[in-house]
């Protein structure tokens, strides 16, 4: 998964995925300033959009929870200097930590988790949280497996503290950058539970496909990357067609 670059802007490359013998990801998310915007109560899925710089970014898709949904266990960390990233044991230990149902999926639920792990600014994990100081962005990861694929799930919730920051925001929450000789093929899928997903699926020379859909649940930007197996796509599509939508 390499012949790509995430960053948040301003700050240094962050989340790096490590696997001995096979292809890595260099990620950190691409943030960009937040807006006063009044409480989302509906949203648009996630569209995808070609930025001036070259970079591909992600857009939309966004519900606004209220601070006040989230746990007191969370709560506790705001204050924090920098990124608060925290290691737990599985994603729904995350959704308790949280709070907040990120999403339903019998299928994902069923798959061990992968034997590499997300890194994140030096922490690794199958399943991290990260969260910025004041609580704004709360970011979720799971690693897993099924068959010779790896999986990687990212949902990225904003509170309505997220809202009030800045005054450019369009919510474009997350940008690609792919080297040249990165061929890239962007079509849709329309899943059988009714999940709307822009996807991505990127091949540099000698290597394997990765494919990512990016959707919205609830009003929850969720990014779900394949890789590692010629069977991305169809891997891809199951991991989609189990989302269980309230």
């Amino acid at each position: 998964m390499k012949n790509l670059m995430e960053q948040r802007a301003g700050q240094p490359v962050k989340g790096k995925r490590f696997r001995p013998l096979r292809t890595a990801l260099i990620a950190a998310a691409l943030c960009l300033a937040l807006v006063g915007t009044a409480l989302a109560v509906h949203y648009f899925g996630v569209t995808i959009v070609d930025g001036d710089d070259g970079i591909i970014y992600l857009q939309g898709g966004i519900a606004y929870y209220p601070y006040d949904s989230l746990s007191d266990q969370i709560k506790a960390l705001e204050g924090s200097n920098g990124d608060l990233i925290r290691p737990v044991s599985s994603w729904q230990d995350a959704e308790d930590f949280i709070g907040v149902n990120l999403m339903d999926n019998p299928v994902l639920d069923g798959c061990p988790p992968t034997h590499f792990s997300h890194m994140f600014d030096g922490v690794m994990g199958d399943y991290l949280i990260v969260t910025d100081p004041d609580l704004s962005t709360v970011l979720t990861y799971g690693c897993y497996e099924m068959g010779e694929a790896n999986i990687m799930v990212e949902a990225r919730l904003f509170t309505d503290r997220k809202a009030t920051q800045g005054e450019d925001w369009d919510e474009q929450f997350l940008g690609y950058k792919f080297h040249d000789g990165t061929q890239v093929n962007r079509d849709t899928y329309t899943a059988s539970n009714g999940v709307a997903a822009q996807i991505l699926e990127y091949t540099c020379p000698g290597d394997t496909p990765t494919c990512k859909a990016a959707f919205s649940i609830n009003g929850i930007p969720t990014i779900v990357t394949v890789s590692d197996s010629p069977d991305v796509r169809e891997v891809l599509y199951q991991v989609l067609d189990g989302f269980v939508l309230e």
